[in-house]
């Protein structure tokens, strides 16, 4: 009887597993599939780092049980193991090449430095601690999504306070957002001479928005590299939402109410990234130079849009990044939706993501680039 049970217990093992596999498979299909064609597969590869961990618990524990079956796993560590990479990355630290060419880049949401979560006699009281933060960084590019400034205050010019200040060159994608005319959307900030900049506007996306893309070409000591900043649809998720959802767990009716709220959210927000990230790739491949694209990108590395990026541009984070790289300071851990990635005539090295600055509800992250020379490309 013992045996009996012991087959029985075995069996179900090996079709969980197998499921698990066919789980992996699916998901890693479903991230070829636009959103906008068929939005269950944004869904579906957006569940596929629950199959990946799960699969490695399989490995694990048909490696404990020295069973065969180990290969069944192993086989999909193998085969998706830069999947895994996504995950979790793992790289050796180090530093550029003696003498090489160089060029640091920070991407950071700033969350309008949380102008509105004060406000004095009416007037929202910008986060100075977030502005200095990023004025005194030794990067040599600032991308800032969800910027803010005000230029008739010498306190929250902002363009004052981060570019003039260190004589930082900068273009500015912005729209005035408020009363009291506040600038909203996209700044670059470089220490090396702008050359030409301009603004993508996606479809289906009102012009007085901050989310789009912004583009410059910047001369670092004789080499032109076109650099992208950008923000893509957001998930319109806030905090309470999650929270709402979590709390209405054990009541059916409410449950039911906050899942497909957040369900139509996230559907949304997978077919307009889709087509948002099409029209960004068009025009990087027009770039007659090397080019960065950075910033806030609003999924995960398990996800449509970031399959396509991955198609044609490196990623800095799974190139020179290590651990996790959770990059969204919010009440979902783990996620990963801040990134910058490279094409070919750059290579990534000290890629971080700054915990040390807490006060949005993004982290920022900073990598640096080695500009190899044009006869070696």
């Amino acid at each position: 009887m013992a045996g009996t049970f012991k087959e029985i217990r075995r069996k179900i093992w090996i079709i969980l597993n197998i499921l698990v596999v066919l789980w992996v498979l699916l998901g890693v299909l479903c991230l070829q599939v636009p959103p906008y064609e068929f939005w269950p597969a944004g869904f579906l590869a957006f569940s596929l780092p629950g199959a990946l961990v799960l699969n490695f618990f399989f490995f694990i524990y048909w490696l404990l049980r020295g069973s065969w079956y180990v290969f069944l796993p192993l086989a999909v560590v193998g085969l998706g193991w830069n999947h895994y990479g996504r995950l979790v990355a793992i790289n050796w630290e180090q530093e550029p090449p003696q003498g090489a060419k160089t060029l640091q880049v920070l991407s950071f949401n700033v969350h309008i430095f949380n102008a509105y979560e004060k406000i004095v006699q009416g007037v929202p009281q910008v986060s100075t601690d977030m502005v200095d933060w990023i004025a005194t960084h030794p990067a040599d590019v600032f991308c800032l999504q969800e910027f803010y400034s005000r230029v008739n205050s010498s306190e929250f010019n902002n363009f004052n306070r981060i570019g003039k200040r260190y004589d930082r060159y900068v273009f500015a994608s912005t729209y005035q957002g408020d009363r009291i005319k506040a600038d909203l959307g996209i700044a670059i900030f470089s220490r090396y001479p702008i050359i030409q900049g301009n603004t993508i506007y996606f479809p289906n996306t009102p012009r007085r928005s901050a989310n789009r893309a912004a583009w410059v070409d910047v001369n670092v000591k004789g080499d032109t590299i076109r650099i992208y900043a950008v923000h893509l649809q957001s998930m319109s998720i806030k905090a309470e939402d999650i929270e709402n959802t979590y709390s209405a767990i054990g009541d059916e009716a409410s449950f039911k109410k906050e899942s497909r709220n957040l369900a139509r959210r996230l559907r949304m927000g997978f077919k307009e990234r889709a087509l948002q990230v099409q029209q960004l790739l068009e025009h990087v491949r027009t770039s007659p130079y090397p080019v960065i694209v950075s910033g806030d990108f609003n999924d995960i590395p398990f996800s449509y849009t970031y399959q396509e990026l991955v198609k044609e541009l490196n990623n800095s984070f799974e190139e020179a990044g290590n651990g996790v790289g959770a990059t969204y300071n919010g009440p979902l851990p783990f996620l990963r939706i801040d990134n910058q990635f490279y094409s070919e005539g750059l290579e990534a090295y000290d890629f971080k993501t700054h915990y040390e600055m807490g006060l949005s509800d993004h982290f920022p992250i900073s990598a640096t680039y080695v500009i190899q020379p044009k006869g070696d490309e």
